[in-house]
């Protein structure tokens, strides 16, 4: 994104003291915290209500869409608000996110069938792609790495609380109010923090580039992303030449989307600054550690009210280990990653998380130690989320100069997005074909899967039926949760990709920039914003 007029700026400004530029920023922080948290408690409210959601709306088949249908399309309009926010300023397209997002949220909640919630959940995502990479973007501009470091350390601190309290609200909303409720509880934190936004920030006039939008690129990122994901959510259900023919057809989308982002007079993913060795490294391990949150968000507790026979407001208790952990964790990770170097914090956050999810294997063998397991191996898992998240963002903002940090950004947090949708589908499409061949072995094709999720409805299958659900179920989580545990271990490899100790104390871009300090001054661009 494009920096503020500085000279501009510290002609008009002059008068600002240090004093009033610490305020504008406390300000400015606290009106984005509320945004962020918007969004995180969000996007885990809603699985403990899942089962109830599938009882009243059926649709057991096409369910992980509710949940990679939010995630894909704030992926994939992630980096057109990062260009809109070049041409219209940053604070009138969070805003407009914002917006969008609060109408998807309504109309989520008055969905009468499985379809319709698919669709307000994607309008829900579209205005949801604008918070995340604008608001790391402004924290970027205001505070130097070392506070930077800090102050990311907190909204993940913040993000972590809002995560243990969604599948918390969620499950004590979906039992005693309705399912409805766990998409309307974000509206009036929504108004709060558009009515914040609206009289915190004061962003200059900024003058367009003349540079068309690159909205060819942007079709072709979005189909193949979306014939991509298809593919992963219905291989079970579809011939295996169907499947193969949605994966080519992805690949020939991306193809071309390569093509035309090489020709682009400003490309929405600059791929030179992509292919860069350690940029890459951090985009892939944000892709793993997409795919490993929401896996563990929407399987833990499709396991603990599926297998076990709880209700969804143990389910979203069965989360809170991991969030709590994740938010305790950040405290510690944001002073050690700038002292030990990214490549020490991103070890030994991928080492966490691949012991903690070998823990869930161990839990989903063996039932009856399960909620043990679970609680230890989340915890562990949320141990090692602080720093590998950390690590990976703050690597990117490091080694970028100050014009690249936003599409830089938006990058990192594309893929955490893309890595989180695709993972969910793909562990979707394993579990259905898994529980599938499972269930066909034992005879029972027909029987209704959806009636064992929800204790309620338990007798509708009987005794003998619900435990070879159950069983056939645990077996299938188990495979699931030992191919994240995967996932983990190959994060560990990208972190190999990241500097070390010695390479935290400068920054590299100032070379680039032809001299200059790390950051623009502070006083300024708190007075601007």
């Amino acid at each position: 994104m494009e920096s503020p007029n500085i000279e501009a700026a510290e002609k008009t400004d002059e008068s600002s003291s240090p004093r009033s530029a610490i305020h504008g920023r406390v300000r400015i922080t606290v009106a984005l915290l509320v945004a962020m948290m918007v969004t995180a408690l969000e996007q885990l409210v809603v699985s403990p209500a899942m089962t109830s959601i599938i009882a009243q709306l059926k649709g057991f088949s096409i369910y992980p869409w509710v949940i990679s249908a939010y995630l894909l399309a704030a992926t994939v309009s992630t980096p057109i608000y990062g260009k809109l926010a070049d041409l219209f300023g940053r604070k009138h397209v969070l805003l407009f996110g914002l917006v969008l997002f609060t109408l998807g949220s309504i109309l989520s909640g008055m969905a009468q069938n499985m379809i319709q919630l698919i669709a307000m959940r994607t309008l829900q995502g579209l205005g949801a792609g604008a918070v995340g990479p604008i608001v790391l973007t402004i924290l970027g501009d205001l505070f130097t790495l070392e506070e930077r470091a800090k102050v990311q350390g907190l909204f993940s601190t913040v993000w972590g609380l809002s995560s243990v309290a969604g599948p918390f609200v969620g499950g004590y909303l979906t039992d005693h109010l309705g399912w409805r409720w766990v998409f309307l509880v974000s509206v009036p934190f929504a108004l709060v923090a558009i009515g914040m936004l609206v009289f915190v920030i004061k962003e200059p006039r900024r003058e367009r580039s003349g540079v068309p939008i690159d909205w060819a690129g942007a079709g072709l990122l979005t189909a193949s992303m979306t014939v991509l994901l298809w593919a992963a959510l219905d291989g079970a259900r579809i011939s295996a030449a169907a499947t193969a023919g949605l994966v080519f057809l992805a690949l020939l989308l991306s193809v071309l989307f390569v093509l035309r982002e090489r020709v682009a007079a400003d490309p929405i993913l600059p791929l030179d600054l992509m292919t860069q060795p350690l940029i890459a490294a951090c985009l892939l391990g944000s892709l793993l550690v997409g795919a490993i949150l929401f896996g563990l968000d929407t399987y833990v507790p499709l396991f603990v009210q599926g297998v076990r026979g709880g209700g969804a407001t143990q389910a979203g208790r069965a989360l809170m280990p991991l969030f709590l952990a994740w938010a305790l964790s950040v405290a510690v990770a944001a002073r050690a990653v700038v002292r030990f170097g990214f490549r020490a914090g991103a070890m030994a956050g991928s080492g966490l998380v691949t012991s903690g999810n070998l823990l869930l294997v161990a839990g989903a063998m063996f039932p009856a130690w399960s909620r043990l397991a679970f609680a230890i191996g989340l915890f562990v898992v949320g141990l090692g989320m602080g720093p590998l998240s950390l690590s990976f963002i703050l690597a990117v903002q490091h080694s970028v100069s100050w014009g690249q940090r936003g599409v830089a950004t938006g990058a990192v947090t594309f893929l955490r997005t893309i890595g989180g949708a695709i993972g969910v589908g793909l562990l979707g499409g394993l579990l259905a074909s898994e529980l599938g061949l499972r269930l066909a072995s034992a005879g029972a094709n027909d029987i209704d899967v959806a009636a064992a999720l929800r204790p309620e409805t338990h007798a509708k299958l009987g005794g003998a039926r619900l435990v070879l659900v159950q069983a056939s179920l645990g077996f299938t989580l188990r495979d699931v949760f030992l191919v994240v545990a995967m996932l983990g271990a190959a994060a560990l490899f990208c972190s190999l990709g990241l500097p070390g100790r010695e390479n935290t104390a400068t920054h590299p871009s100032v070379a680039n920039r032809g001299g200059g300090t790390e950051e623009e001054p502070l006083e300024v661009l708190a007075a601007e914003f």
